[in-house]
């Protein structure tokens, strides 16, 4: 029996969601769509702005969110489905720069991240004497470091690559090292949707070995 569920995503993620034309798209976005198709799920996807994901999952306009990084302080909150990627944390600089080795190295700097995320919080209790300055979202944090205001910029590996390039293509460069790993899941409220996790982690494990998780991969490493 084919289950309709709503799934809310941040509207602005790339690569992994996002929205184009009036359409959710992205790499996180077709996992999903595979994985509801072995799940015999009906998805509808909802793009909201970053902050309202738990508010999205208490006022009904969805009964899950995607991709949020798995952390010690959300299992708090959220129960989480199986892995769908693995992404982390990165430093980028201005390509006059050489990309530092590890958060050390920029001590006494002036480093610049978005508020949302668990980036900024790990910065803090791991590298404390980084001049850290909270931005309020990636395009920020790009646009200060670009203007000098920063040494570094620490953001998501995947997502700063991809909004980098369309802001300031050839400006920026990133390193090739994350200094935070963070896996991507699907989440839910604490302790609700236990039977549709089980669903979603059905079809995952079916994307992952009939190939198709590997596929779309691959097609979004080339886009």
């Amino acid at each position: 029996m084919t289950e309709t569920i709503r799934v809310s995503h941040d509207r602005g993620f790339p690569p992994f969601a996002e929205i184009k034309d009036g359409k959710s798209e992205g790499l996180a976005v077709d996992i999903l769509r595979a994985v509801a198709a072995r799940a015999s799920v009906d998805m509808i996807f909802v793009a909201v702005p970053f902050e309202q994901r738990q508010l999205t999952l208490e006022d009904g306009r969805a009964d899950a969110y995607f991709p949020l990084s798995i952390t010690p302080e959300r299992h708090q909150q959220f129960d989480f489905s199986d892995v769908l990627i693995v992404t982390g944390g990165s430093l980028f600089v201005r390509a006059s720069d050489v990309p530092p080795e590890n958060l050390a190295t920029l001590a006494g700097k002036t480093v610049v991240t978005p508020r949302t995320g668990p980036i900024a919080p790990f910065i803090e209790r791991a590298a404390p004497e980084v001049k850290l300055v909270v931005t309020t979202d990636y395009e920020e944090s790009l646009g200060r470091l670009v203007r000098g205001e920063a040494s570094a910029a620490a953001l998501s590996y995947h997502v700063g690559s991809r909004i980098a390039d369309r802001l300031y293509p050839g400006q920026v460069l990133r390193s090739p090292n994350m200094f935070l790993e963070l896996p991507l899941a699907v989440a839910v409220l604490k302790g609700k949707q236990v039977k549709l996790l089980a669903r979603l982690n059905a079809g995952i494990a079916a994307t992952r070995a009939d190939g198709t998780w590997q596929q779309i991969n691959d097609y979004w490493r080339g886009k």
